[in-house]
């Protein structure tokens, strides 16, 4: 697999989980008039082509029984069917964003079944949606189990006040990739241990921020603490420098919440891990020992720091959700990670903790998560909003939150720059602002920072301008 091609393996017989909702990725099936669209190391979504295509599942059910057929569509005019053993479902896509199109029931028999999704998109004239006709994966699910799982992953929410009426947050990319302005970067354990935490802290405060996002990893799987669990996977990621606990039991003095960002270190074009994906188990077929590695890391890092830690935001939500978007078999492992017992565990040490599936533009990954991770947002229609909380559409149920880049890039990660400028004035940051103060959904505002922690003045200098802005 590289950035922009993969080579997929042979469909195989797909077995189906009878208790929860089986995931079906284009490309674990037969394509025809379909194709994977590869982008960033990954299978993000395939692509219809216009006119007549179709995709078709071998899946085996453990039993006889009726299934619920939903699919993540983006594309006006294309139409939709499913059918299964004799019965065939069906709906046309009419909005013109990503959702979840919702298809009927089909029959499935124990044993293999065929399931087939003919897709007919406009050619010519009635082409509205420009030539863009987007598949996500096709959802299997017995009606009574998903809407049982629905009422237990509602009833599991966690979406307090204080992340509702926070109003704005700071969020940083810093890593091991950090720069300085000019100069080499240093060595892992030296920046960790050159970090400015008592600068750090007071620009949060100088801000007005309620809350930080931090990036534990970012592109590379290096953490900034001495966590036993990653050191046991592969060594020289960690360090002795509790620079995170620090973080979170000084901000927690000042009535700052903390929110990890995590990014497991997976292939991107910004960064390539190979020798901590191999070592992990990111390069297999079967990703179940991946997430098992993952889950011992996060959950060492849940119980560390406790009710000190306030929420998660996982980036690349969609190998979570299509854990074979690299193209290996579907014959090897999970199909998704098992979301209910994920969440829960990385709940551990704190069952108040946030978590969110970064779903980009997609819909909601799963129903198991708090609030969403909005990349990019900057603000929310109010109609579209409950209580902070999205009341349609494909993040329904989830609490709104946007987060946006201030300056040009998420990290500071380029040699012998210094930080642009600010691209957004005080009064548009301002109206952001109050707008989500009044329709209590939070923004997380992105900044770049420099190795030794320290930020733009500029940026600095507009982050004071708006606490006094917006702070009472």
């Amino acid at each position: 697999m590289s950035a922009k091609e993969v080579v997929l393996a042979d469909p195989v017989t797909l077995a189906l989980d009878a208790d929860g909702i089986t995931s079906l990725a284009p490309n674990l099936g037969k394509m025809s008039g379909v194709k994977p669209d590869v982008r960033n190391y990954m299978i993000l979504w395939s692509k219809a082509q216009p006119g007549s295509s179709q995709v078709e599942w071998t899946v085996a059910a453990p039993a006889d029984g009726m299934y619920g057929v939903t699919i993540g569509v983006n594309g006006v005019g294309m139409r939709l069917t499913v059918s299964s053993n004799g019965k065939k479902v069906g709906g046309a896509v009419k909005e013109a964003e990503w959702h979840h199109l919702e298809l009927g029931e089909i029959p499935l028999k124990a044993g293999e079944n065929k399931v087939l999704l003919e897709i007919e998109a406009p050619t010519g004239k009635g082409n509205k949606g420009g030539n863009r006709f987007l598949l996500g994966p096709m959802e299997l699910a017995q009606p009574a189990v998903r809407d049982a799982m629905l009422k237990e992953a509602v009833a599991a929410r966690v979406q307090p006040d204080w992340f509702k009426d926070a109003g704005y947050g700071l969020m940083f990319q810093w890593t091991n990739r950090a720069t300085p302005p000019r100069g080499d970067i240093k060595k892992w354990e030296q920046k960790v241990d050159d970090f400015d935490m008592d600068g750090f802290v007071k620009l949060v405060e100088d801000s007005g921020a309620a809350y930080v996002v931090w990036s534990i990893t970012w592109g590379n799987q290096y953490i900034s603490a001495p966590i036993k669990s990653l050191d046991a996977i592969i060594a020289g990621r960690t360090t002795q420098r509790d620079l995170l606990g620090e973080m979170t039991e000084r901000l927690h003095e000042k009535g700052v919440k903390v929110i990890f960002y995590y990014h497991y270190g997976y292939d991107c074009m910004h960064s390539v891990d190979k020798e901590w994906m191999e070592a992990a188990g990111g390069y297999e077929a079967d990703k179940t020992k991946l997430y098992t590695n993952l889950g011992k890391i996060l959950s060492e890092i849940g119980t560390r720091y406790g009710e000190k830690l306030a929420g998660w935001w996982f980036d690349g939500g969609e190998r979570y959700l299509n854990c074979h978007f690299d193209g290996s078999s579907g014959a090897e492992g999970i199909l998704s990670v098992p979301f209910k017992e994920y969440t829960a565990m990385v709940k551990t040490g704190n069952p108040q903790r946030m978590v969110a599936y970064n779903s980009w533009i997609r819909p909601r990954i799963t129903e198991y998560q708090d609030y969403y991770g909005g990349e990019g947002q900057k603000s929310f229609d109010p109609e579209k909003l409950t209580d902070g909380v999205f009341n349609s559409g494909r993040q329904k149920g989830l609490q709104a939150h946007g987060c946006f880049i201030l300056e040009k890039s998420w990290g500071h990660i380029e040699k012998n720059k210094t930080i642009p400028k600010p691209k957004f004035s005080l009064a548009k940051l301002t109206g952001f602002v109050k707008k989500a103060q009044e329709n209590r959904y939070p923004l997380s505002i992105n900044l770049e920072m420099y190795e030794d922690g320290s930020v733009s003045p500029e940026s600095y200098a507009l982050l004071k301008a708006l606490k006094a802005a917006v702070r009472k």
